[in-house]
């Protein structure tokens, strides 16, 4: 039997509790509460430590939310409380200005450019051709404005929109977030569809930093996101719409390339593979061409970018910049090779390929981790969810960092970062081993 898939009904015969549901309430409101003091601080860099202190007591929430989805899992409505807190949670801190991250400025800029008739994959901020769009708010604060743009053609297509319906900040954060709380309501309805509750959704919809990078920090990761979503949860049911939506998430940002080999094998008519061979590879090919050159963002940021890499270090002082990238090349598509020889589902492969770039990359900024995140409804993984929170060390230690938005974490806190998730993992698996094998013993 099919189960419903309304984002608001907990089951037919769901037992009504109110005090389970002033339990839910309750921890919503303090994850809202505790986002609107971080959301008042008067800026997130000079307040540093105070907002990774509230973003922790956010976690302490978060936390208590996810250990009690079992019990909550009933409740009547649930897909409209994961909603509503989800929206206030991004609602608090949506006046922030973006200060630990200057992307949002280069996302304005590309967008004016494009909407002025001009080219940014031809001309760098710091061009003379452009020197007519320049202003004192966005220009001053583009990042590496000698490079071209490094982003896909979509995410341009959306940037232009902007520019032209709402430019600025609040307008380019609006854009954003719109795309985050349908990803939200997405994931509500596949978990409701795969296991007939939508309150799974809350472990990508209620977690601290995904709220404080989308909706604070303003990165568009989401208007990708929501796209390879769509097309890992339609992958069987509607083949051609799935292709469609795989191949606006690659435009939209290059890295769901790696669900297509799962998704090909996935999807039950020809007409998607062709479809999504023809979207991405032309699609792929011409940013390619357009973005390749002097003065390159794509090139700098394939071959020198580095930012929170632990593994991808080691790697680099042992076979130089360019052998550990290469390295880290191989090792994620021996993963997906590996995936695919047993079989896994597409939503499976996708997120292990994904993981295996973050890990072995040279770049894991902090809002990267929204790629694996969006995942953790369908199965959560304390250890990855450790890592969300841990990874709030990369702007600083508590305090403000000297070199501000340079700042680099130290190894020793890098190995904090990581190493604590990494020791959660190992326990939770040697936990795992034990109890197979007294069941074992015991049959």
């Amino acid at each position: 039997m099919t189960p419903r898939l309304s984002l608001v009904e907990g089951g037919a015969g769901a037992a009504r509790s109110p005090a389970r549901a002033f339990e839910l309430m309750a921890i919503g409101a303090g994850l809202t509460l505790v986002m609107s003091l971080a959301g008042s601080l008067p800026s997130w860099r000079v307040e540093l430590g105070p907002l990774q202190g509230l973003l922790l007591v956010a976690f302490a929430f978060y936390a208590l939310a996810l250990a009690n989805l079992r019990r909550w899992r009933a409740l009547p409505h649930a897909g409209v409380a994961v909603f509503v807190v989800a929206l206030a949670m991004r609602a608090a801190v949506m006046r922030v200005e973006p200060v630990l991250s200057d992307d949002v400025y280069r996302y304005l800029w590309d967008g004016r450019v494009l909407a002025h008739g001009l080219d940014p994959y031809a001309h760098a901020p710091s061009d003379a051709a452009l020197a007519s769009l320049r202003d004192g708010l966005v220009h001053p604060r583009i990042n590496h404005p000698g490079l071209r743009t490094i982003y896909p053609p979509l995410a341009e297509a959306g940037f232009a929109l902007v520019a032209t319906l709402a430019p600025g900040v609040l307008g380019m954060k609006l854009w954003i977030a719109g795309h985050d709380l349908a990803l939200v309501g997405v994931l509500a309805w596949w978990c409701a569809r795969r296991g007939g509750s939508p309150l799974p959704a809350i472990a990508y919809a209620w977690n601290p930093l995904v709220v404080a990078e989308y909706a604070g920090n303003a990165h568009y990761d989401p208007t990708g996101m929501l796209w390879l979503a769509v097309a890992l949860a339609l992958a069987e049911a509607r083949p051609v719409l799935s292709a469609l939506a795989l191949s606006a998430a690659v435009l939209v940002r290059i890295v769901p390339v790696l669900a297509l080999p799962f998704l090909l094998v996935a999807w039950p008519c020809w007409r998607a593979r062709v479809l999504a061979i023809t979207l991405v590879g032309a699609g792929l090919g011409a940013f390619a061409l357009l973005a390749r050159g002097h003065a390159s963002g794509l090139e700098a940021y394939t071959m020198t970018w580095r930012n929170n890499e632990l593994a991808f270090e080691y790697a680099a002082r042992m076979l130089g910049e360019r052998g550990a990238r290469l390295l880290a090349a191989g090792v994620v598509a021996a993963i997906v090779v590996v995936l695919l020889t047993r079989r896994v589902r597409p939503e499976a492969g996708a997120r292990q390929s994904l993981r295996s770039l973050l890990l072995a990359g040279p770049v894991l900024h902090p809002w990267y981790l929204g790629w694996a995140l969006m995942f953790e409804p369908l199965a959560l993984s304390p250890a990855w969810l450790l890592l969300s929170a841990t990874a709030l060390l990369n702007y600083g230690v508590f305090a403000a960092p000297a070199a501000g938005g340079a700042f680099h974490l130290p190894l020793a806190w890098r190995w904090l970062e990581y190493g604590l998730p990494l020791v959660l993992a190992v326990a939770l698996a040697l936990r795992a081993r034990r109890a197979r094998s007294q069941g074992g013993h015991r049959v």
